[in-house]
């Protein structure tokens, strides 16, 4: 696996959006979850849904270190869901990695499969959209 270290984000402004290059390793969640917490509260949600949020985050972006290629990306769009502030989260990846991530390499099988359980409970909306080359997973948060 390719390993990109950083030793802090680089966060990028995209109008509203929070737009975060990370790197493709076991810091992406953490990283990304620190960098996010802040943004969410910022885009009105309530401190419930910003958990939920914080842990859509970790899920999606551990699926892309474990299960894809660099490079990996988290954006995040303020939005309004039924005219209520919410988020949308979206990790682009570079498609599907071959082998898999160390930790699902070496994880036993009853710690793997909750990650797509989760996000769809706590999540508005969802879904993903892949080609030959790259992926993109979005899922949408509302208080």
């Amino acid at each position: 696996m390719t390993s990109i270290r950083q030793t802090r984000p680089v966060v990028q402004s995209a109008g509203t959006d929070l737009v975060l290059p990370l790197a493709h390793d076991a810091t992406a969640p953490s990283t990304a979850r620190r960098a996010a917490r802040g943004f969410l509260s910022q885009a009105g949600l309530n401190d419930d849904a910003v958990y939920d949020a914080l842990l859509v985050i970790s899920e999606m972006l551990t699926n892309a270190v474990e299960h894809a290629l660099p490079p990996v990306t988290l954006r995040l769009e303020p939005v309004e869901t039924d005219g209520h502030p919410a988020v949308r989260i979206a990790v682009t990846d570079g498609g599907p990695s071959s082998e898999p991530g160390e930790w699902a390499a070496t994880g036993t099988t009853d710690e793997h499969g909750r990650g797509c359980t989760i996000v769809e409970a706590l999540t508005v909306q969802n879904g993903n959209r892949t080609t030959d080359v790259a992926a993109a997973y979005w899922a949408t948060v509302g208080a």
